[in-house]
């Protein structure tokens, strides 16, 4: 359930879902992925890309590219009129759920400066900054800030350091 009552369902991405989530892009991003970047990615065994429903509707798409230990969040948008209502929230938990099964103990992000709602998202999810990439984004240009997430494994959250 996110922040309304209504029931998200958080799913992997499916071919036939690339078209719908290129739509999404197109209209609430900065940096939208088109749908020849979106396949490129679905074919790829690296990458787990999920989406959020509603009435069967994608309201929200989000990826992370898999190095184990490591990965990086590739992309997480979510439809302008849907935001702050949990379902940013909702897909990072589930990726982040799945983690451990792919060998990620930790999780990299770049976030605009700027970007005060989408930094604050992460901080509520347990990322630290570890850094600034100057210049990293274009169109605008804006410096990102670099953020980590440690994921506890099964045995460190079995059995906490004292």
């Amino acid at each position: 359930m996110n922040s309304t009552g209504n029931h998200i369902e958080i799913r992997e991405m499916t071919l036939d879902d690339i078209a719908e989530i290129a739509l999404l892009e197109a209209a609430d991003s900065t940096a939208p992925w088109d749908e020849t970047s979106l396949f490129t990615y679905f074919l790829r065994e690296d990458a787990y890309l999920v989406v959020a429903e509603e009435d069967s509707r994608i309201v929200g798409f989000a990826g992370i590219l898999a190095a184990p230990p490591e990965a990086d969040v590739l992309d997480i948008t979510v439809r302008s009129d849907m935001r702050r209502k949990g379902y940013g929230m909702a897909l990072l938990q589930y990726l982040f759920s799945q983690a451990p099964e792919f060998g990620i103990n930790s999780v990299f992000l770049e976030v605009r400066v700027g970007n005060a709602p989408a930094r604050r998202l992460y901080e509520k999810l347990g990322f630290t900054e570890t850094g600034i990439r100057k210049n990293y984004y274009t169109d605008p240009r804006e410096d990102a800030i670099s953020m980590k997430l440690v994921i506890p494994s099964e045995e460190t959250s079995k059995h906490p350091e004292s």
